[in-house]
């Protein structure tokens, strides 16, 4: 096995390595995309669709979740205020679980249009909107949660990738460049017998 080789197994298991220990491996403060939908438990002709992102502090081992400490997006079109302190609405904590990237049955709670929603997951997802002492109930058909990737990762990643090339480049000019010498060397020593 010549240098170039054995070069391109080193890289090739570096990148194999940083590849799996990126996902593995959860980062300490993250940004999370999520989206939401589901139909009223009273009027079936009631629906609610969100999305946006969350942004948490930083990973908590012990508990193996994120606190979220911010949210953005819409719900119904509606622009999202604001996350809501831990203990607003019906004993929100506003804990996104990193292995599962599951609620607990607190959920997180933010306000939309003046109105104030928790989401949680009981048995399955759910928001509850509550207008002073009145709430409904939305069972959720769909609830994700993807995290965004850090911009540092991916860069390392392309930069890996592209100095794999280039070795991969440089290697095949020189051969290139070898098999043009021998056919020339060939040439000279057919058309001048010795």
């Amino acid at each position: 096995m010549n240098v170039d080789q054995k070069l391109a197994v080193i890289i090739s298991g570096i990148v194999c390595f940083l590849t799996t220990t990126v996902r593995a491996t959860p980062v300490t403060a993250a940004t999370f995309n999520f989206s939401y939908s589901g139909t009223s438990v009273l009027d079936p002709k009631d629906t609610v669709t969100a999305s946006g992102v969350f942004t948490t502090n930083a990973y908590d081992p012990t508990t193996t979740s994120y606190q979220i400490t911010n949210i953005t997006g819409t719900r119904n079109g509606v622009q999202i205020d604001s996350l809501l302190s831990p203990n607003t609405v019906l004993d929100n904590d506003n804990f996104l679980f990193a292995n599962s990237q599951k609620l607990d049955e607190y959920g997180f709670a933010y306000t939309a249009g003046g109105l104030s929603y928790n989401v949680f997951h009981s048995y399955d997802d759910i928001e509850i909107s509550s207008v002073g002492s009145n709430y409904t109930g939305y069972p959720l058909s769909s609830f994700s949660v993807t995290p965004i990737p850090e911009p540092s990762s991916l860069l390392g990643i392309l930069g890996i990738t592209i100095f794999t090339g280039g070795i991969a480049l440089k290697r095949s000019l020189r051969i290139s460049n070898k098999s043009k010498r021998a056919i020339v060397k060939h040439l000279v020593n057919y058309s001048n017998p010795r």
